[in-house]
C-alpha cells in the first residue's frame, strides 16, 4: 500500500514510482498548504490529511488506464479543504473517504475528462459540529460514469449541509451519474441536502436520493423482538451503515474505533 500522510506542513510518505507527488507548505496564518498527487499506474493509495484550523487544496490526477483505489482519512477540525480530481481515459478512481473531526468547509470537484472515466465515491462522517459539503462533478465526455455514496451521521452538536452537483452537457452520451445521500440524525439538528442534476442530455442514466432521518422503526423493532436492547440495535444498525462498501481494515478499524467512542 502506498501511504503519504501530511500533517500540518510535514510530510511522511511512501510510495511506488506509479505515483509523483509535490507539497507547497503554507508560511503564513492565512495561506494555503497545496498538495499536488499524480498517479501514473494502477495501485492502491492511502491519504492522511491532519491539521487545525489550515486551509487546503489537494489536486489528484489519474492517468489514462489507470485503476486506483484511495483511501482518505481527514483530521481537519476547524479547516477547509478543496479536493480536485482530474480523470483521464478508461481511468477509473474510487474513493473510500472516513472523516474522524469535523472539518468547517469542504469542496471537492471531480473532472470525467476524457471517456471512459469512472468515479465511485464513498464518504462515511460522524459529525459533532457543523460541518458543510459541496461536491460538483462534470462529465466533460461522452460515456463516463460517476457514482457518489455519502452515508453521513450527526451526533451531539453536529449538523450537515451537504450539495452534491452533477452535470452533464449537450452531446455527451451515453453518460451514467448516480447520487445517493444520506443523513442519520441522531441528535434532532436541522439538516440539508441539496441533490442537483444539471443534464443538457437525453441519452443518459441518471438518479439521486436523498434521506434525512432515524433509523427504520421497523428495523429496530426487528433487533428487540431478537432479545437485543434499543442501544446496542442502533450500535449495530450504525455499524451497519457507515461500514456498508468499506472492505478495507484498516478502515474498517477506524470506522469501528470512532463508533465506539460515541457508543460505549
Amino acid at each position: 500500500m502506498n501511504k503519504i500522510k501530511v500533517i500540518e506542513d510535514v510530510v511522511d510518505s511512501n510510495i511506488s514510482k506509479k505515483i509523483t507527488f509535490s507539497l507547497e507548505p503554507s508560511h503564513q496564518e492565512f495561506e494555503i498548504t497545496k498538495l499536488h498527487i499524480t498517479i501514473l499506474k494502477s495501485c492502491d493509495l492511502e491519504l492522511s490529511l491532519v491539521s487545525l484550523a489550515k486551509k487546503w487544496k489537494v489536486d489528484i490526477t489519474i492517468s489514462p488506464s489507470a485503476q486506483v483505489h484511495l483511501y482518505l482519512y481527514q483530521s481537519l477540525e476547524k479547516s477547509k479543504v478543496q479536493y480536485n480530481f482530474w480523470l483521464h481515459q478508461n481511468s477509473l478512481l474510487t474513493v473510500y473517504k472516513f472523516q474522524e473531526k469535523s472539518v468547517a468547509k469542504e469542496m471537492m470537484a471531480a473532472h470525467l475528462q476524457e471517456e471512459g472515466a469512472n468515479l465511485q465515491y464513498y464518504f462515511k462522517d460522524i459529525a459533532q459540529e457543523k460541518e458543510s459539503f459541496d461536491y460538483y462533478v462534470y462529465h466533460d465526455a461522452p460515456k463516463t460514469i460517476s457514482n457518489l455514496k455519502n452515508n453521513l451521521v450527526t451526533v451531539k452538536e453536529g449538523k450537515i449541509l451537504l450539495q452534491v452537483s452533477t452535470f452533464i452537457p449537450k452531446a455527451n452520451k451515453k453518460c451514467i451519474a448516480n447520487q445517493g445521500n444520506r443523513i442519520i440524525d441522531l441528535n434532532d439538528k436541522k439538516n440539508e441536502i441539496r441533490p442537483n442534476l444539471y443534464i443538457d442530455e437525453y441519452d443518459v442514466d441518471a438518479s439521486h436520493s436523498a434521506l434525512i432521518g432515524k433509523f427504520d422503526y421497523e428495523e429496530l423493532f426487528y433487533l428487540q423482538s431478537r432479545g437485543i436492547a434499543i442501544p446496542e440495535a442502533s450500535r449495530l444498525l450504525l455499524k451497519g451503515f457507515l461500514l456498508s462498501d468499506i472492505s478495507n481494515s484498516k478502515m474498517s478499524k477506524a470506522i469501528e474505533s470512532a463508533i465506539k467512542k460515541e457508543w460505549r
